[in-house]
């Protein structure tokens, strides 16, 4: 699991012997009151869920942001042939503000259909065991996380969905949640990396829709000070070439018989006078 920051770091699985039982340490969750600084007597460790109780629907941005983190972590799970099973708010913690996938203990060998494990409302028909149904409880979260609504209300909006601050990501993330969970597999994402890739567009800035920085604002003046002095420079070499070479002279072609003809009329006139 320390293969990727969006899984939770096992740090040791044992077994205990009198009782006939597997266990495993994980790493410590952030505190919801107080972050990192734990105290042992008060710790309530912070979760998705427990944000989603105390804030609210999250904003669409932060959603977006949110899911493709966790995204690219199954995506790197599935990738080792591995599936969580049971992805829900309650599983998503969060480590030092990184959100990450935890409770692991019904993660499988992908390919092993189970319609006992997993948490209703999140499981698709087809029940878990492959990427897909992963994928699928993963857009429940996330529809559960921008729109405040419970997960069996899907695919309904809130009423005030349109008129709420963000609401076009909102809708574009709504488009993408219809086909993480859509019912046939078929029409779902191939896997979670392409799920995480269409997040990603979303969120993705725009260089013409944001303010420069001001790394680019310097960036962008020295490259029109370069632009505006190569210009003038190639302006005055024109100017330089043009002053100091000689006006241009005619020159008639070289005739013998015009010459000759020409050379005769003068020798009659000259005569003549």
């Amino acid at each position: 699991s320390r293969g990727h920051d969006g899984l939770v770091d096992v740090l040791h699985v044992g077994r205990n012997d009198d009782d006939g039982y597997f266990y495993y340490v994980m790493e410590l969750a952030d505190d919801q009151v107080v972050g990192q600084s734990v105290r042992s007597l008060d710790y309530t460790p912070l979760t998705l869920q427990s944000e989603l109780s105390a804030r609210g629907p999250l904003p669409a941005e932060e959603c977006i942001d949110l899911g493709a983190q966790l995204a690219e972590a199954l995506g790197y799970l599935h990738a080792n042939g591995l599936v969580h099973r049971d992805i829900k708010p309650s599983n998503i913690i969060f480590v030092d503000g990184q959100p990450k996938l935890a409770d692991i203990g019904l993660v499988a060998d992908s390919g092993i259909s189970s319609f006992s494990v997993g948490t209703l409302g999140f499981l698709p028909e087809e029940g878990t065991g492959d990427p897909v149904a992963d994928v699928y409880a993963l857009g429940k979260v996330l529809y559960e996380s921008s729109t405040g609504m419970d997960r069996n209300d899907f695919p309904d909006l809130p009423s005030s969905a349109r008129g709420l601050s963000g609401a076009d990501k909102l809708m574009q993330l709504n488009e993408l949640l219809l086909r993480a969970c859509a019912q046939g597999e078929d029409d779902r994402f191939d896997d979670a990396s392409e799920f995480a890739a269409e997040l990603r567009k979303i969120n993705a800035p725009s260089i013409f829709a944001r303010p420069f920085t001001w790394r680019e604002r310097r960036l962008i003046g020295i490259a029109a000070v370069l632009v505006l002095l190569l210009v003038l420079s190639d302006v005055l070499l024109i100017y330089l070439g043009t002053r100091d070479s000689e006006p241009p002279v005619a020159k008639i072609p070289k005739d013998p018989a015009m010459g000759e003809s020409i050379q005769g009329k003068y020798d009659q006139n000259d005569k003549s006078r």
